[in-house]
């Protein structure tokens, strides 16, 4: 009877050790690096730890298979720690075995020396690998290991379609590729990217984010406006990539304006003169057209061309003109006998710089005079015109040039431009509109005043005569005035014609 008693007891104390050398047993299996992009090749390092068991003598490692049992990560080369050897299962592998040829991994320690050469997935996604590790009494603990897999962190961005050359103003499409560190086109990629280029007057594209739809490729338009070599930038600031496009040599647009150098340059008799005619496109772009250009000057002044240079004959103040594709510009050639010439070189900068003019005659502050009617005689409630010349005798550039008027009312005035620039040793009118009320009866005189950026400044005085005012058909506005006259003018040589040449005189 006390035997009865005690074999219940025992296989209880039995289950009960089972259970708590079971529990002892707790290991930590662990993959570094558990994340990479599918497609690629890794070393992993497999870690073991022993957390509470007899010595860890046996480790498995499941590799993570399709619904058809396929691998989905093809292992490579296999390293082993000194004492412990390992086998391979399947091919392609299914599973991983290392034994302990020693003691295998005591108490509270860890091994990390189990490397593998991965190849991941081509699908991104989680997967999770299975693990068994068993100690030297045949007791066992399992667990699984999560690795994913997705794209490379974005890395480079890749510019095509660039083109080597372009016109100013025309634009062109490019196509931007964010690529990741392993060298994969990043399909997932949604970064922000910004543009930038060494054309400040270039038309960039807006900030962009990709799209999960571009898949890592995006088509964008620039265009640039100032000649010569050209580049853009795009940036990703967040991710601290970014990369320049190749060179882009920009030419000139189309001709909108010429001009002709040197101006209103100064020559003795027999003396050989050089033109140079520049064009300059909508974006400001100066170019050199003198080859194509044809050079003409007044016939009175005689002499003779060589393609652009002209050789001097009759002493005079001469016109001298030049034509490229329909675009006309002038300058005087002033000819005197004995004359030294005050100009001495023309200097033709690039493309992208402006047309500079050195005198021979440095340090001589530039002089404007400034030439307007001495009278003007307005009818109340009409208006006229006159012009008013600014003259720059000195040897610099004046800038911004703007005339103003005093000695009447401003909204008596209209003047047109408001600014101009007016080169060295030449002239710039301005077109003066003054409008009279139709109640002013008092003469007054006009203060026209010219005044550059550089602080020079001159004046001149008109004489405003305010007439009565007309009555009868004289006092239609002027312009009307002078449309009567023509229509009379031409209804009367009609008549005259009709009475010499079309009317027959009568039989007698």
């Amino acid at each position: 009877m006390k035997t009865m008693k005690i074999i219940p007891i025992t296989l209880l104390c039995l289950m009960i050790t089972v259970t708590l050398v079971s529990a002892t047993h707790t290991t930590t299996v662990t993959m570094t690096p558990n994340s990479w992009a599918k497609n690629t090749v890794k070393t992993v390092s497999v870690s073991v730890t022993n957390n509470g068991a007899d010595n860890i003598v046996n480790v498995e490692l499941v590799v993570p298979q399709d619904s058809n049992h396929v691998p989905l990560y093809i292992v490579g080369d296999v390293t082993r720690p000194e004492g412990w050897t390992f086998t391979l299962k399947g091919d392609p592998v299914t599973k991983i075995t290392w034994v302990a040829t020693g003691s295998g991994i005591a108490s509270g320690n860890s091994l990390n020396l189990f490397g593998i050469d991965l190849t991941s997935p081509s699908a991104s996604g989680n997967y999770n690998w299975a693990w068994t590790t068993t100690d030297n009494k045949v007791g066992t603990y399992t667990g699984s290991i999560t690795t994913t897999v997705g794209q490379a962190p974005v890395s480079y961005f890749v510019i095509s379609g660039v083109p080597t050359s372009s016109i100013a103003g025309n634009s062109f499409k490019f196509n931007v590729k964010a690529f990741g560190d392993d060298n994969q086109i990043k399909t997932d990629y949604t970064g922000t990217v910004t543009f930038t280029s060494t054309d400040i007057k270039a038309i960039l594209p807006f900030g962009y984010t990709f799209l999960v739809s571009d898949y890592g490729s995006k088509d964008f338009s620039i265009t640039f406006k100032s000649a010569g070599t050209q580049t853009f930038t795009i940036t990703d600031s967040s991710a601290g990539i970014s990369k320049d496009s190749l060179k882009v040599l920009v030419k000139p647009g189309a001709a909108t304006d010429i001009g002709i150098l040197p101006e209103n340059k100064q020559v003795s008799i027999n003396e050989k003169v050089e033109f140079q005619v520049l064009a300059k496109d909508n974006y400001d772009n100066t170019f050199d057209v003198t080859d194509k250009a044809t050079l003409t000057i007044d016939k009175k002044a005689g002499g003779s061309w060589n393609k652009n240079v002209y050789t001097t004959e009759n002493e005079g103040t001469w016109i001298v003109i030049a034509n490229y594709n329909s675009l006309v510009s002038g300058t005087t050639l002033i000819v005197k006998a004995g004359v030294t010439t005050q100009i001495n070189k023309t200097t033709i900068v690039t493309p992208t710089e402006q047309i500079n003019i050195t005198s021979a005659i440095e340090g001589v502050k530039p002089e404007m005079e400034l030439t307007a009617p001495d009278k003007v005689t307005i009818a109340p409630g009409a208006n006229d015109t006159v012009i008013v010349t600014v003259n720059n005798y000195g040897s610099s550039d004046l800038k911004n040039v703007e005339v103003n008027v005093s000695g009447i009312p401003s909204d008596w005035v209209n003047i047109y431009p408001l600014l101009n620039d007016v080169p060295a040793n030449s002239s710039k009118d301005y077109l003066v509109i003054i409008f009279v009320p139709q109640n002013e009866t008092e003469s007054k005189t006009i203060v026209f005043t010219a005044s550059s950026a550089e602080g020079v400044s001159a004046t001149g005085n008109t004489s405003l005569v305010i007439s009565t005012a007309p009555t009868g058909i004289f006092a239609l506005p002027k312009n009307l005035l002078q449309l009567g006259v023509v229509i009379i003018a031409v209804a009367a040589v009609v008549i005259i014609g009709w009475e010499l040449w079309f009317r027959k005189p009568k039989s007698k």
